[in-house]
């Protein structure tokens, strides 16, 4: 799956003065637009191409995001001529919507791996919506789940048998809008319910943190903690030989072989709300055996294996220098290069990660010297046991 839509177009009328000339998604947390920290997530679980279907101020989201791109990553603003509401700005977008699609509200994220709803989308249903559990829904209305099916959805009324929410990310197929006339609608409140009851809409509870910048109180809370980066851990992978079988240069895309137990691992570890890290020296685009543009197709294509797992990696750090390149560029005793620490420092920094919250897990001896230079923990892998079957025994505290 390869497209994210997000709702950007709400007034956000409980805000008062605040959205009165802003967009609620244009509103500052911890000093940077909600939006763009909604982007940077995305971007990091590997879509290709975001959607912002605008409405209330558009044009300070046109502004903003106008000429804004991410690496591999394309970013398209639909505007409406008039309000539409969430579920009219879907169909005003109909024709720009993939056939399968990732949509999520614009004011609001759980910090956790929700990428894990795309593993449950089949054939029995159209729509998966990720919940979250809260001890107070009384802001959210009701959703009840059973045997994997959402069966009640309302957003009016609280049910004193759940204490689950609509977390705000679904995943859609196209087909469920084309029937309907483009007219002022609520995704929520007009489309949704509908699909409940006709036993067409499955959910799954995720994990993290929920972040809600609707009222002054949850706005108020957003801006009160890093909620991206509190307290969280990381597990580094070194690659070739640790998440792959190592063929010795690996760079085709038709080489990629997981190693037992990778991707259940680093889907684990998502679910936990870790950070997952690739560290790794790519020399073999320093002797010009391969240009970085074919390393990035091939961790293009991890990621696309991992987001058919529902899982991702944040983000994968390298290195393609040698002391001994045939190309002039490359040629440099660089920091970056195992077993000395630059990815690791770019990590720490980049991060704001705490060297006892980060581990290392790699199948060399420079893996292992690399995290000693950086006086972090690290684990030898010796290339055949299974990963999440290691982390589980003998890393997991």
């Amino acid at each position: 799956m390869r497209q994210c839509v997000i709702l950007v177009g709400g007034k956000g009328t409980r805000l008062g003065s605040l959205t009165k000339n802003m967009p609620k998604p244009m509103l500052n947390v911890n000093g940077r637009p909600f939006l763009l920290l909604l982007l940077e997530t995305i971007h990091r679980y590997g879509f290709e191409e975001i959607l912002l279907l605008a409405s209330h101020a558009n044009s300070i989201i046109y502004d903003y995001f106008k000429d804004l791109t991410f690496k591999n990553c394309k970013i398209k603003i639909i505007v409406e001529d008039e309000p539409l509401g969430t579920g009219g700005a879907l169909i005003n977008a109909y024709d720009y919507l993939d056939s399968t699609f990732f949509c999520m509200n614009g004011d609001s994220l759980i910090d956790g791996n929700w990428l894990a709803i795309n593993q449950k989308l089949d054939d029995n249903c159209s729509a998966v919506i990720a919940l979250s559990k809260t001890e107070n829904a009384s802001r959210y209305g009701s959703i009840e789940l059973k045997n994997d099916y959402v069966i009640k959805f309302d957003e009016k009324t609280i049910s004193k048998s759940s204490n689950l929410i609509n977390g705000g990310i679904y995943i859609f197929r196209k087909e469920i809008f084309k029937d309907f006339e483009l007219s002022q609608m609520s995704l929520e409140k007009d489309i949704m319910p509908n699909l409940v009851k006709n036993n067409n809409v499955k959910g799954t509870i995720i994990d993290g943190y929920f972040i809600d910048i609707g009222t002054p109180e949850s706005f108020k809370e957003a801006n009160s903690r890093d909620w991206q980066k509190a307290n969280k851990k990381a597990i580094i992978f070194d690659r070739d030989g640790t998440l792959n079988e190592d063929e010795g240069y690996t760079y085709k895309t038709s080489d990629l072989k997981w190693k037992n137990g990778a991707v259940e691992l680093i889907k684990y570890l998502n679910n936990k709300n870790y950070f997952v890290f690739v560290v790794t020296n790519q020399a073999g685009i320093a002797k010009a055996i391969y240009e970085e543009s074919d390393m990035h197709k091939f961790h293009n294509k991890m990621q696309d294996d991992l987001k058919n797992m529902g899982a991702h990696i944040d983000k994968f750090y390298f290195s393609p220098y040698h002391v001994d390149a045939n190309l002039q560029k490359y040629k440099k005793d660089s920091d970056c290069r195992k077993p000395k620490t630059g990815m690791l420092k770019k990590i720490q920094s980049e991060w704001n990660i705490s060297k006892e919250n980060m581990f290392l897990i790699g199948d060399r001896e420079t893996d292992i010297e690399c995290a000693n230079n950086f006086s972090i923990k690290s684990y030898l892998y010796n290339g055949h046991d299974n990963l999440l079957n290691i982390f589980l025994e003998k890393i997991h505290e």
